[in-house]
């Protein structure tokens, strides 16, 4: 008896210690992904956010974000061959509103694409406007893509494969914040009237929207509770990751919940970002959660695994939010581009990680 007292006492300590270990493995493992250090891309005395991130035809990394300044709130862009070293900035958009969230799309001719929302301080409206360019530098005159007096705002652009474009945005005209797509099959040159996509009582926000390489859409964005304030997107807890799917973009799938389990609504699930593998073989989501830091870390999770199941893509106890992802040219191999105040000032960064 005293024998099998000690087995069991000894198998008690070895759950006590043991299975904290494993529980932490299975939320916040990074076993399996590899981070570089971060490179900051932004070298200005603005307040910088709101980047988007793509891997150009020309075997270029192309990056835009928004940028705060004396002379107001304008997109700029950046290139770079390998992610570590980028070029001077360019300047995209040049008032007379305050232009945010700025996302880049490119066509098969090589043409850029680039979607983004202005406000108009002094009307207090908000609205979703596109451009488009040959070279990344000199860009087209801007074409206002809604005319509503309700908040139009985070816009997502989308080239897919028979090069029609697709941006998509959240709305606040049926009273609630809900999704629509406008949609482009001559290269931007005339944009189809809006379609709502969602129906629901809840909030939609950031929506973003990919196709995989056997033509399925899906589309990923933030749910937060009925009536839950636009000013509060930064605050409010009961914020989650949903995903939808559609193969003709015009049918969609009942929204599911993607991040992982709150149910006391205690942690903040935004601003997500979904992606593929080369082959398409893995679906993934990265996002920006408190789940492991109270000002904000940026999680990933392959689609195919436990919802509890997340890795961390960035570390430090700083602010980190609002990332997008491209793959590099080397298998595996990603870029990851984000927010951070981790030098005092909000400032873009870039990092490389593998999977």
């Amino acid at each position: 008896m005293k024998a099998q007292s000690r087995i069991f006492l000894l198998t008690l300590l070895l759950i006590a210690f043991l299975w904290p270990n494993q529980k932490l493995t299975a939320s916040t493992s990074q076993a399996e992904v590899q981070l570089s250090a971060p490179v900051r891309i932004s070298d200005d005395n603005g307040d910088d956010e709101d980047p988007s991130v793509m891997l150009a035809r020309d075997g270029r990394f192309y990056v835009a974000w928004s940028s705060k300044r004396q002379d107001g709130v304008n997109i700029y862009i950046k290139s770079s061959a390998d992610g570590q070293t980028w070029s001077t900035e360019e300047l995209v958009t040049i008032g007379p509103g305050e232009d945010y969230y700025p996302s880049l799309a490119q066509t098969r001719d090589g043409t850029f694409h680039i979607a983004w929302f202005r406000l108009e301080r002094a009307q207090e409206d908000i609205d979703i406007w596109y451009s488009r360019s040959q070279d990344a530098r000199t860009w087209s005159i801007p074409v206002q893509i809604t005319d509503s007096p309700k908040v139009e705002w985070a816009p997502s652009i989308l080239a897919d494969s028979r090069d029609a474009l697709h941006i998509v945005w959240s709305s606040g005209k049926t009273g609630n914040r809900e999704l629509y797509e406008s949609r482009s099959d001559d290269g931007g040159l005339w944009w189809a009237p809006e379609r709502q996509i969602t129906q629901s009582a809840e909030e939609d926000d950031f929506p973003h929207m990919i196709e995989t390489s056997e033509g399925e859409k899906i589309l990923a964005w933030t749910r937060y509770r009925q009536g839950s304030p636009l000013r509060d997107y930064l605050s409010d807890t009961s914020a989650e990751i949903v995903i939808s799917r559609s193969w003709d973009g015009l049918n969609w799938s009942v929204p599911e919940v993607s991040s992982p389990k709150d149910e006391k609504r205690r942690q903040m699930d935004l601003l997500p970002f979904v992606f593929t593998d080369a082959a398409s073989r893995q679906l993934y989501l990265s996002w920006t959660s408190t789940r492991s830091n109270s000002r904000g870390n940026i999680l990933l999770r392959n689609m195919a695994s436990e919802q509890s199941v997340y890795s961390l893509l960035t570390t430090e106890r700083t602010s980190d939010y609002d990332a997008k992802i491209a793959p590099t040219k080397t298998p595996g191999q990603y870029l990851m581009v984000w927010v951070s105040d981790r030098e005092g000032t909000r400032e873009i960064y870039s990092r490389t990680f593998h999977l």
